[in-house]
């Protein structure tokens, strides 16, 4: 068979898994499946069930709507729970008896449910969704009304607009399907856990002083009987997951001692007890993996009667499941997988497990794995025609040492490489700052490798999972060492005979969008670059992005009008002059994270100094929108990638 290369047209192609579920007794997975619908852009959602014991068995359609996602088993399997669309575009939980029977909505808030957890007898949740303290009910949203606003965080990217709404919990009956709302806070409260004996509820909170201008969470117990909270998590600048021991008196945490790194990108496992400080249960060299809070959730760690916790963690660009225990500091391996884990449960045995897998040659698919024999088998197979037919290119990976640290990059070879031959080469530049180049399947390098291009991702110092002292030096030096970090990798590479160094392109997005146009301010070795939503005037950023005062603040060191000069001197709108590169600037019109702005500011200016630049817009596209946008959207952000770079190094 001849294979084909990748297209721009991939994401109508690929179907992705979008959650997971094993029963505790760790016979059946339940997962979501996203479809891409070729006629409106948008992906269908629906759920399917694989019984895992029965290895020859196919997977089954469980459900037949288009909207289905986050299922998980109730904890007596009777019951299946999952978020689906009502009839006004909210997302409610349903529940569906194992026994059969159609789905039956459960909730009906008059916002969408971000999250729930199961309670412990299997009665009803603990629920996740906006409350808007200024609603009164009878507002006409129809007419034109003014919007005042009171504070910083009035939006946010993915959430979208918010006012003066935050999550709160809900506790959820399903029998009478009341919902009673358990929280008030004025701060977003989610990522809720139940006590193993019911009697209390842990969950993540931002409502804090001056949570306007500083990212950080903590973690909160609420006692159902008196209906009084308590912090536990005094001592950790931050925490992002929280899961019960059985002995309903402590709980595991991922969290962080250090207010400048986030526990999500490099968090350690803790253990908090009430009127005690955490107890540090594992070392810097592995990442668990946690949510981010408010936005999204983490796999959750497991904790078995005799201490031993079982969690997903990242150590560099590899994905692995690890155990600590209580009383010690430091993690084992428990399975070697090597590539990238975004969700991972195990059964009530902590001996079977499912998960969401993706590898460098292999889009993410449902897998599920035993422990005893550290193995795991595919259960969902998704996309296997799809790759059965088109080139994906081979990987090698390298380390350079700089300055007493290890920089590590990842080297995907153009189809059908002959090493006699010369080949154009792109440096791709990942977000962040924080960001990973992890061992998964990435559209955009394997669609320039399917084209003939070498493609180098480098994970510059300021990249998370590989250590606090690796991560923290990008503080306060963008466009720094991480910068020399990134051409010394390419210096590297560029010894090679069959790279051909008068043919460099780059391309990021977000952090990588900053550091592109960073990069043809101060070189001109490349002959064009590709700018994503890049970040290029960190003043402007700093009152313009939905995260411009907490994040700007810890990345640069200071205020705006603190260090006016050092925001200035950071910016890649400083050195417009110095471009020769031809740039491509693409920014969805709906981001609030990067907003459009940005590239406006960096666009007007380079087409005023007679630069050779161009700009397409995607509208009502948000910062997501090479993962979550509208498939047309992300195939011309793609198409014109590609027919940019060929342009200028072919």
């Amino acid at each position: 068979m001849t294979r084909k290369p990748i297209n721009p047209d991939i994401g109508y192609e690929l179907a992705n898994p979008t959650g997971v579920s094993i029963s505790p007794d760790g016979n059946l997975a339940v997962y979501g499946v996203s479809k891409p619908d070729t006629k409106s852009g948008k992906l269908n959602n629906s759920l399917w069930i694989k019984d895992i014991k029965d290895s020859g068995s196919a997977p089954r359609k469980l459900t037949s709507g288009t909207t289905d996602e986050n299922p998980k088993f109730s904890s007596d399997a009777s019951l299946i729970a999952f978020l689906r669309d009502d009839s006004k575009g909210k997302k409610q939980i349903w529940v569906l008896q194992m026994s059969g029977g159609e789905a039956s909505m459960v909730t009906s808030l008059p916002e969408s449910i971000r999250d729930f957890s199961w309670k412990p007898n299997s009665t009803g949740f603990a629920a996740v969704a906006d409350v808007d303290p200024d609603y009164d009910g009878d507002t006409d949203y129809d007419e034109i009304q003014v919007i005042p606003v009171s504070r910083i965080r009035y939006r946010h990217d993915e959430l979208r607009w918010r006012g003066n709404s935050v999550t709160q919990l809900f506790d959820v009956d399903i029998a009478t399907k009341e919902s009673k709302q358990l929280t008030f806070d004025d701060g977003d409260q989610g990522i809720p856990s139940w006590s193993p004996d019911g009697l209390k509820l842990a969950f993540i909170s931002d409502a804090m002083p001056e949570r306007d201008f500083h990212a950080g969470n903590e973690v909160k117990v609420l006692d159902l009987s008196s209906g009084k909270i308590d912090c536990w998590s005094k001592g950790l600048a931050d925490a992002c997951s929280a899961n019960w021991l059985p002995d309903s008196n402590s709980l595991a945490v991922i969290g962080s001692e250090d207010f400048r790194l986030h526990s999500y990108y490099q968090g350690s496992v803790y253990i908090l007890s009430p009127g005690s400080d955490p107890v540090r249960v594992t070392d810097d060299n592995v990442a668990p993996i946690g949510g981010s809070h408010p936005a999204k959730n983490g796999p959750p760690l497991f904790i078995d009667e005799n201490g031993v916790i079982l969690f997903a963690g990242q150590s560099g660009a590899e994905s692995h499941i690890y155990e600590a225990r209580i009383g010690a500091c430091g993690q084992n391996k428990v399975v070697d997988l090597g590539g990238q884990l975004t969700a991972c449960e195990f059964d009530d045995s902590h001996e079977q497990f499912a998960c969401i897998y993706s590898t460098l040659e292999r889009s993410p698919e449902v897998f599920q794995g035993t422990l005893s024999d550290n193995s795991i088998q595919m259960v969902s197979d998704l996309n296997s025609e799809y790759f059965l037919e088109r080139i994906v290119g081979e990987t090698d990976r390298f380390s350079l040492n700089r300055s007493g640290l290890d920089i590590e990059s990842v080297l995907l070879y153009p189809a059908g490489f002959n090493p006699s031959k010369k080949y154009p080469l792109v440096v791709n530049i990942h977000g962040g700052p924080h960001g990973l180049f992890a061992n998964s399947f990435d559209i955009t390098r394997q669609l320039l490798s399917s084209n003939g291009y070498f493609v180098l991702a480098v994970n510059p110092r300021g990249t998370s999972t590989y250590g606090k002292d690796y991560m923290l030096p990008v503080l306060g030096d963008w466009g720094g060492e991480d910068y020399n970090d990134i051409m010394a990798c390419l210096d590297h590479v560029c010894m090679q005979d069959y790279i051909d160094s008068e043919r460099l392109a780059v391309t990021g997005y977000s952090y990588g969008g900053f550091m592109s146009s960073w990069v043809i301010g101060h070189t001109d070795r490349f002959k064009c670059a590709v700018i994503g939503a890049p970040v290029t005037n960190l003043a402007s950023f700093y009152g313009t992005s939905d995260i411009g005062v907490n994040f700007g603040e810890r990345q640069m060191g200071g205020t705006r009008t603190e260090i006016k000069k050092e925001y200035d001197f950071r910016s890649p709108l400083s050195y417009a002059e110095n471009v020769s590169t031809p740039a491509l600037l693409m920014h969805g019109d709906s981001d609030y994270r990067v907003p459009i702005s940005q590239s406006e500011e960096y666009f007007v200016t380079l087409k005023r100094l007679g630069k050779i630049v161009e700009f397409v817009r995607f509208p009502g596209q948000n910062h997501g929108l090479m993962r979550t946008g509208n498939l047309k959207m992300r195939k011309e952000y793609l198409t014109r990638m590609l027919s940019w770079i060929n342009k200028y190094t072919t």
